[in-house]
């Protein structure tokens, strides 16, 4: 139990690293494109005002949207190391994707071609359940009364509570897997939802941007990348090192221990520090 929450620790250390220099280098690009745009009078409080956003903490500002805790790109970083590692976690214990639907599509086609009607329908309840937690964290969201997302401080402790309770179910019941996986569509769909519609638990979309980036900067006069394709960067960076974590984990707690309580209780707080 103290070693997983040891290389847990490690992992949000390694990503707060990655997201540090990430943010370094996109900063540093969006102020030389500022000040070539603007005279030195005109740019000179925009680019403060950018520099005192791009910090990791923040600690305030006059808008609910300011209101946050951590910065968006940690967030984001946070939430694909914690895929990746959760989905090496799942199919190397159940091999299944809990976090990651395209799989289950796929084994349940593959389940109706052949036949099989049992796996069939534990495939189908796997995608039902996601899709019961996304409606779920939809309709939190949209019930909200106020913009600065306060539905987290409901959706935290609930998706807590329901990776603690499929941590105590024995692995041979699918109704651990069913439980995990519309703990993870709440997640997710919160997650996805408070970042604009950046996913963080799946990296095709993540590799095409960068593809197409990399391709626009060599060929083209304009040499600096966006926000998007570090924000991309960062995630799949981050993403990579929560695959390798989650099997080091995986060696090193075996498959009885509550590894899903910890990576709950880290998904709890990072829905309830970042709320903007």
């Amino acid at each position: 139990m103290m070693k997983s929450s040891y290389i847990l620790l490690c992992l949000l250390l390694a990503l707060e690293s990655v997201a540090s220099t990430t943010t370094f280098f996109t900063t540093r690009e969006k102020r030389i494109e500022t000040w070539s745009k603007a005279n030195e009078a005109a740019a000179a409080p925009l680019v403060l005002s950018r520099i005192k956003n791009t910090s990791l903490v923040c600690t305030g500002g006059e808008s609910p949207d300011q209101r946050r805790i951590v910065h968006p790109l940690f967030f984001s970083s946070s939430m694909a190391a914690l895929a990746g590692c959760s989905h090496v976690i799942c199919i190397k214990r159940f091999q299944v994707y809990n976090a990651m639907m395209t799989g289950n599509i796929i084994g349940f086609g593959v389940a109706l071609a052949e036949g099989n009607m049992s796996e069939a329908k534990f495939r189908l309840s796997l995608l039902g359940s996601f899709f019961s937690g996304t409606i779920c964290a939809r309709s939190l969201q949209s019930r909200s009364l106020c913009r600065d997302n306060k539905h987290h401080k409901v959706v935290a402790p609930l998706a807590f509570g329901m990776f603690a309770i499929a941590d105590r179910i024995p692995e041979n019941h699918k109704k651990k897997l069913v439980l995990l996986s519309a703990a993870f569509g709440l997640v997710y769909a919160t997650a996805n939802h408070t970042l604009n519609a950046t996913i963080t638990q799946l990296m095709t979309g993540h590799i095409t941007k960068l593809g197409a980036a990399i391709s626009d900067r060599v060929g083209s006069a304009n040499r600096c990348f966006n926000s998007g394709t570090a924000t991309s960067f960062s995630i799949l960076t981050s993403f990579t090192i929560g695959c390798a974590l989650g099997a080091r984990i995986f060696l090193a707690v075996g498959q009885e221990k509550p590894i899903f309580t910890i990576i709950g209780a880290i998904y709890a707080v990072l829905l309830l520090l970042f709320r903007g």
